[in-house]
């Protein structure tokens, strides 16, 4: 019984890690999945935030040459102190286009997964 158990736990963990790398792309990816719910995940070049609240930040090179954009539109909802430039983030959304690059718009602090 207790073998059958390890057994059944080891197949879900597999099962669950093969799902999640299925959907998890880079940010460099990105362009190729307009359209699609990811998970997306690379490296911070670069946090901007406009007067009017909207934040900005920019994946594997900052504005102009970047090749992602996560973007927060009400700053207030959603937490993002702990990012800095250089680190590695995951998020989740909906990628869209915008002006030819790739972006995922952040509405709930849910979609950022993973800052590293």
């Amino acid at each position: 019984m207790i073998i059958r158990i390890k057994l059944t736990t080891v197949l879900i963990l597999l099962f669950s890690a093969s799902i999640y790398s299925q959907d998890t792309i880079s940010s460099k990816e990105a362009k190729n999945f307009i359209g699609e719910v990811k998970i997306v995940k690379g490296p911070v070049a670069g946090i901007f935030k406009s007067n009017k609240g909207t934040v900005l930040i920019n994946f594997d090179e900052d504005h102009p040459n970047s090749t992602f954009v996560a973007v927060i539109k009400d700053a207030a909802n959603i937490s993002y102190s702990e990012l800095k430039v250089g680190s590695t983030l995951t998020i989740t959304g909906k990628i869209e286009d915008y002006k030819g690059k790739p972006q995922i718009i952040l509405t709930e602090q849910s979609q950022i997964l993973k800052i590293e």
